[in-house]
Order: structure tokens, then sequence, then C-alpha cells
């Protein structure tokens, strides 16, 4: 005989967030992360009894929530106090979606293109998905910036302009049209070339002044693991990397998060096992101008550039826009900086008469890194000329920079108490 039913009481619990500003000026969308335990699924979050947008997060794909995370705006020297109350009955409350993220499996149909969205997408270093995936790679925006990891070796990250502070890739696809352009969308902006793009690592040749990609892997998994109101997560997997003979294959899992609100990317990388002694190199696109970007440093790993050029090496296609480009790696990973190039300045952004396209060098600023651990975290961030809200001009973006280097090194400290 059946029971008739079981009364199941949702299992509620309370905790109090405290989020103090440690730094001496008022921070824009300072994010906020909760662990959880894997029970709750759903949450609600307040401040001073008002709601206060949030996103549950699964990040290992294993069904249960691993992360609760927001955004808030602080003063100088502020105290924050947050109820978050979780219950294991549910599901997470609906926010509007400020952060987007996607993959799809590109659709080769001449009509009727209908390109099916995945989640990840896993391939062998035999294969190359760069035509297969839409659009090129992942991709991860809020209403500022977007940005997408390319599905290839080099898995540089390539940089989409705002017009206006609002998310439009789900509806350009990275390739606006004149007509979305000329109504407020955004474009792609930014020649990467085989380069880091924005802010890509690598491993780095010392002997060839050359960063090494990845090339010699078992497989690559690039994964879009959460987006929503709060932040964009992506994911990237190299299995049994192996840059140098001298190094035993190590897996790389990096991961890229994007919060609403922010320009700039935290990037985390996590190796299998220790690396010491293996060369790496983080940077940016030295802007493809004859002249070279004007560039700004100070040396303990804050590299940024502000220059003009062609976004794409077609000008029937793409135009000309000026970019400010940065990162900025902890003092305890940088080891120095460098700059490379493959094309002689006076050939830069002339007309190829056999392919009938420009010729674009690849060429970048280069942080050198290095851990003795299993891992490195860093930022890169990017502005454009197209920004209705950016930066007029090299000045203002490199004080921007230097200021974002300052609010980065004063993290805003945060205390959970049940």
């Amino acid at each position: 005989m059946l029971a008739a039913g079981i009364n199941a009481v949702a299992a509620e619990k309370t905790m109090t967030v405290s989020v103090a500003n440690t730094y001496a000026g008022q921070r824009k969308a300072v994010p906020v992360v909760v662990a959880l335990d894997g029970t709750a699924t759903s949450a609600l979050v307040t401040l001073d009894g008002k709601e206060i947008p949030c996103q549950m997060d699964d990040l290992n794909d294993d069904g249960l929530y691993d992360e609760l995370s927001f955004v808030t705006d602080m003063k100088k020297k502020e105290m924050q106090t947050f109820k978050v109350m979780l219950s294991d009955e549910g599901t997470p409350r609906e926010y509007p979606a400020v952060c987007y993220g996607a993959i799809a499996i590109r659709d080769r149909a001449a009509k009727n293109q209908k390109h099916i969205p995945i989640n990840s997408v896993t391939f062998p270093k035999s294969s190359n998905p760069y035509q297969y995936i839409f659009p090129h790679g992942a991709v991860m925006e809020n209403d500022m910036v977007g940005f997408r990891a390319y599905c290839d070796h080099r898995q540089s990250i390539d940089y989409y302009g705002h017009q206006q502070l609002k998310a439009d890739i789900a509806e350009t696809a990275f390739y606006p049209t004149e007509e979305q352009k000329a109504a407020g969308a955004g474009d792609d902006v930014l020649w990467t070339g085989s380069t880091f793009g924005c802010g890509t690592m690598h491993a780095w040749d010392a002997k060839k002044g050359w960063t090494i990609m990845y090339n010699n892997v078992r497989n690559t998994t690039v994964e879009v693991v959460a987006a929503g109101a709060v932040r964009t997560v992506l994911r990237l997997t190299n299995r049994a990397w192996q840059p140098v003979e001298s190094l035993k294959p190590v897996d790389v899992v990096t991961t890229y998060t994007l919060y609403a609100g922010h320009r700039d990317v935290q990037v985390d990388v996590r190796f299998s096992h220790p690396v010491e002694g293996l060369p790496l190199a983080v940077g940016t696109v030295d802007i493809a101008d004859p002249k070279g970007a004007e560039e700004h440093s100070d040396c303990k790993g804050l590299r940024a550039c502000w220059g003009s050029a062609w976004a794409g090496n077609n000008p029937k296609v793409y135009g000309i826009h000026t970019v400010g480009l940065a990162v900025n790696v902890p003092e305890q990973y940088y080891k120095g900086e460098t700059r490379f190039s493959d094309m002689e300045k006076e050939k830069i952004g002339t007309l190829n008469e056999k392919s009938g396209k420009l010729n674009m060098p690849n060429q970048a600023l280069a942080d050198i890194v290095g851990t003795d651990g299993d891992r490195i975290n860093y930022w890169f961030a990017a502005t454009c000329d197209l920004e209705s809200f950016g930066f007029k001009d090299s000045k203002a973006w490199f004080d921007h920079v230097d200021q974002w280097k300052k609010e980065l090194a004063s993290p805003a400290t945060v205390i959970i108490s049940e």
C-alpha cells in the first residue's frame, strides 16, 4: 500500500551579508559573491528592505546552485548590510537579463539561417571548429561591452563596442547590418589577428619573442557557464597542453567573468599542477596603425594602449575605429614587458594587391608573467569611439585605468553571518 503523500515543509535560511568599501572613493557595481551549499533553489536579496537583483549559478553543471551574486553601488568607505533569504523550494527569481552569453553551431544554409544554440563544445586538436561555431566563438556581453573568445588555437578575445548602454549581440550576432548600426547597435571594432586580442593568456617563447598558443592540446572545451541579471561566465578548458617539451602536459582552465556595470573582465586561470618556470604572457593588440598605439604602463603589471585603425582587413566591410585596451596583472605574477610584430611599419594598412585586402600585422603589447603555483588571475578592459558614454582621448582612458588598478587593489570586504 502506497502512502497517501508526504507534506514537505520548505527549508529556509537567512544570512546577513555585510559589505565594506575599503577604497577611498565611490564605487559602481561592486561584485558580491556568496558561496552556496547546493540546497537552495531560490533566493531573495534585500538592502534596507529593497529587493536587489541577484543571480544563482550552477558552475559545475550538476543541477545544484554553487554561488549567489549581486552588484551594488557604494559611497566612500561605506558599509552596507544585505539580507539574503534562501529557500529549497521554488526556482530562482527572474530579473531583467543585463548580461548575455551565447555559443551556437552554425547553420550554413543559404536561406533562413537558424544557428543551433548550445552550452558547450569540445573538439580535439586535429579539428578547427572556427567556421562551424557561431559567431566563431563564445560571446559574453553586458550593456557596456561585448567580447568573444575565438574557437581555435588562438582563443583570442575579440571586442564588440557599444554605442548605447544596451546589450544587443543577441540581435546583431556580432555582425550588425547598416540599418542596425544606424539605429544605435554596436559593432566589431578590433583587429585581433594572431595575438592576445583584449587579454588572452598564452605561453611565451623568449628566443623567438613570440607567443605559444593552444595548438598542442588533447582537446579544448568552450562553455557558456552562466548569464543573467548579474554576470556572464565563460570557461575554456585546454586538456593536456604542452607548450614546451620540458613541461609535462597540463590542463588549463580559464574562466572569464563579466559583471553588470563593468567594462572589465575578471580572468581566473587554473592549472592541473604547478607550472614553475613556464614563461607566460598576457597582453593586448598593439593597434594596427603604422605608428602603433599610444602606450601606458606602470611597469608593475598595468599595460594600456589607445589607437585608431581598421577593425578588419577588408575595407569594404570594416571601418576605422579608435580603441582603448588595458590589462592588469597582480604584481606577484608580473615579470616584465615587451612588444612583438611580424610586419614592417611602412607596410601596415596598405592594400595587398594579390588578395585585395589590407596588410594587417600580428603585433601586441605583452606582459611576461609566471607563477610557482597552479593559478594566475588578472583583468582586462576595453573602450572605443562608438561609446556615447566613454572616453574622449587617451589621457582620459589612461587616467581611468590608473584609477581602475587602485580600485582592484582595494577590493570590498564581505562578511557573511547566519
